[in-house]
């Protein structure tokens, strides 16, 4: 019953913020066919989750609903809000503009795809700064998404828009890691990714202890981590539900460590969340800063604040994340930096392995633990 009254009390409030379209009374085609890809994904989530817990351990019923709820009140928020139903985008894009006093005519929608919208529109002469400002503000939280507006014709008093998803930005990503003593597995694992919408994620995680047991559970865990972000879940709340999962299964008292970062490729935003996770080094220039935050282990205390920290980005930035193994090798993180800079690269695979083969020199051929070490570059994409 609880589950039921959250999902229905959430699409409530989604519904109260929206106060353009009415509840439909059926979904188009577009809509259905999102919904079936969403079933899918609700499928993987449920057997990361049950991977994730493993066999023979029990969790309570609440804590897997709440994951599960989480991802399904984002599903149909989506499905009321209607993404791809023209004639309401049509209504909601008039009705947005006559809030900042912008009026509209001839809106010509050639694709709702998230990440692939272009529609056009003809307004009246608006003054520059509503025209860099709000209109752009008021469509991006429409479509929820980093808009680019084009001036395509001025004529008399009105100018036609062009509206297009803003996709100018990329991650590039190399990795390079070793088990202890030189072993194929790894307690380590990644994960670096693009989703729908606009955002990107690389994501360390280090299970306790080394070899196939901790390669799983880190593995699961950042299986879990990605299903959950990709229906749009809060960072938080995704790693808050792992958490629980990880308390009240773990009978054999095992933790790992979380390092993620959650970049918006289009607003230039770096999002660290760190949960006993080392240094993050970032190279701007001919600088090295450093990433840095406390944090307990997942699993280790039940409730434990999730530490986070955003950093703005510009084109050319490197991102070096690594895994305990690789910064306990150096007796002073400043060798590590010095090698950083002097390894830059535009091939990030090839920083990557040289990093780590430099980290290996460092501690005299010997393999100590798991290292890992990923490399992602932010760039401009160069039109063609």
């Amino acid at each position: 019953m609880e589950f039921s009254k959250k999902v229905k009390a959430t699409l409530a409030l989604k519904q109260e913020n929206l106060k353009i379209a009415p509840a439909k009374e059926h979904l188009n085609k577009y809509m259905l066919s999102q919904f079936f890809i969403q079933l899918v994904n609700f499928q993987q989530l449920i057997k990361s989750m049950n991977e994730f817990v493993g066999d023979d351990k029990q969790v309570l019923p609440a804590t897997l609903l709440n994951g599960l709820s989480l991802c399904l009140n984002e599903t149909l928020s989506e499905m009321i809000y209607d993404r791809y139903d023209t004639v309401t985008q049509l209504e909601m894009i008039k009705t947005g503009m006559e809030k900042i006093g912008v009026k509209t005519t001839d809106i010509r929608i050639k694709s709702l795809y998230p990440r692939l919208l272009k529609f056009s529109m003809i307004i009246d002469k608006p003054s520059p700064e509503l025209l860099s400002g709000q209109i752009k503000a008021q469509l991006e939280a429409q479509f929820r998404e980093s808009l680019k507006i084009n001036v395509d014709k001025i004529k008399n008093k009105t100018m036609k828009l062009e509206i297009t998803s803003s996709r100018n930005f990329k991650i590039e990503h190399g990795v390079a890691y070793v088990g202890k003593h030189g072993n194929k597995i790894s307690g380590d694992n990644y994960l670096c990714d693009d989703f729908q919408n606009g955002t990107a994620i690389i994501a360390i995680s280090d299970g306790m202890g080394n070899g196939e047991v901790a390669h799983t559970e880190s593995q699961m865990a950042l299986q879990v981590l990605k299903c959950m972000l990709n229906f749009d879940v809060p960072v938080t709340e995704a790693i808050r539900v792992i958490a629980e999962l990880k308390q009240q299964s773990n009978a054999d008292e095992r933790f790992f460590s979380l390092d993620l970062c959650v970049i918006d490729k289009e607003n230039h935003h770096a999002h660290f969340y760190k949960q006993a996770a080392t240094t993050t080094f970032l190279r701007r220039g001919d600088a090295i800063h450093k990433i840095e935050m406390s944090g307990l282990p997942i699993g280790a205390v039940d409730g434990a604040e999730i530490d986070q920290i955003s950093v703005d980005l510009v084109p050319g930035d490197l991102l070096i994340m690594c895994s305990d193994g690789v910064v306990d090798a150096y007796q002073e993180s400043e060798s590590f930096e010095v090698e950083i800079m002097q390894s830059c690269s535009d091939n990030v695979s090839s920083m990557a392995q040289n990093l780590l083969d430099y980290t290996i020199k460092q501690a005299h051929g010997k393999i100590n633990d798991d290292m890992m070490i990923v490399v992602a570059s932010y760039k401009k994409i160069r039109k063609r």
